[in-house]
């Protein structure tokens, strides 16, 4: 059977998200992505750095740059809580490497490096 390829993605893409959880075995949070287009994602990328570095400058640490970041890559979460900025900022509040699993699986699967089973 062939699959279907089109030129045009779909707009959202589903994902099994690996969080680690401090004192816990990891937990499985399946996200729903935007797709974006490389362009995109390299001026995503690009502002969250340069704003990561104003941080590091002026030794005034937040999450808000990071759950930015996430509300614009991801359109919804598998939680009966709201996805929304505020309960995204819990996320990472709460599990501090949270932030590296999601972006990091949205890279890989964007640009499909994806391991063989």
């Amino acid at each position: 059977m062939m699959v279907e390829f089109k030129l045009n993605p779909k707009p959202t893409f589903k994902a099994d998200v690996t969080v680690p959880r401090p004192g816990d075995e990891d937990g499985v949070l399946t996200f729903t992505f935007k797709h974006k287009k490389r362009t995109q994602l390299e001026l995503l990328e690009k502002s969250l750095r340069e704003t990561l570095e104003q941080q590091s400058e002026t030794g005034v640490y937040s999450n808000e740059p990071m759950a930015d970041f996430l509300m614009e890559i991801c359109a919804g979460w598998a939680l009966p809580d709201e996805f929304n900025r505020e309960n995204m900022l819990v996320l990472l509040d709460n599990y501090p490497r949270a932030f590296d699993s999601i972006a990091t699986l949205f890279t890989r699967e964007l640009m499909a490096a994806r391991g063989k089973n």
